[in-house]
């Protein structure tokens, strides 16, 4: 990244950890631009350069990567190697936190607690699965544009990160740590296999 690329991501993320602060003391509809533009010691003007709204600053690191994500998890998926797809999910998963873990944990409880900020969190799920179903299907080598499979699958891996964080979100701790228990449930209920089949590259 260029230097100016960089202090446009140090702006953004200040911009986030200042809006998480106060969407968690005060809630989010309280909560003014100015506000958040005030306690990360900027200007609204600013804050609207970066962010069309101000629930997307919350979500600051999504759009940046989801797709490479998406890309990586569906060749783990395609791989049929549910040991990989375990450990790929749990590696993300840390990463995610890595940072700044208190961000990341008041980020979880306020997307599960306040209406407006589910729907962002749920418009970013239905990104996620759609990209990693697109990009299962080429790595599968299917024709359809609307592959059900892939998007059985993508949709799978979706759920069970969504139950880790709503885990946390209930109960604290680590993402990782609920991510690991979600996978454990995914395994002894046996649908270990269904996803690996619908996973498995199209037949030439």
């Amino acid at each position: 990244m260029s230097a100016r690329d960089r202090r446009r991501s140090r702006t953004r993320q200040e911009f986030a950890r200042a809006a998480a602060r106060l969407f968690e003391t005060q809630g989010f509809a309280a909560t003014t631009v100015e506000e958040i533009a005030g306690a990360a010691d900027y200007s609204a003007s600013t804050f609207f350069r970066l962010f069309e709204r101000k629930e997307d600053a919350l979500f600051v690191d999504l759009d940046d990567s989801e797709d490479v994500l998406s890309t990586r998890m569906a060749t783990v998926i395609a791989g049929g190697e549910w040991s990989a797809i375990r450990e790929g999910l749990l590696r993300h998963a840390t990463a995610w936190e890595a940072d700044d873990p208190d961000f990341a944990a008041t980020r979880t409880r306020l997307i599960h607690r306040e209406p407006a900020l589910a729907r962002v969190y749920r418009e970013h799920l239905e990104q996620w699965q759609a990209g990693i179903a697109a990009h299962l299907e080429q790595v599968r080598g299917a024709e359809s544009e609307d592959d059900v499979m892939s998007m059985v699958a993508a949709g799978a891996i979706v759920s069970i990160y969504r139950a880790a964080l709503r885990r946390q979100a209930r109960l604290g701790g680590t993402i990782a740590d609920h991510l690991e228990r979600a996978l454990d449930v995914f395994e002894t209920s046996g649908s270990v296999s269904p996803l690996l089949d619908v996973a498995r590259p199209a037949t030439p």
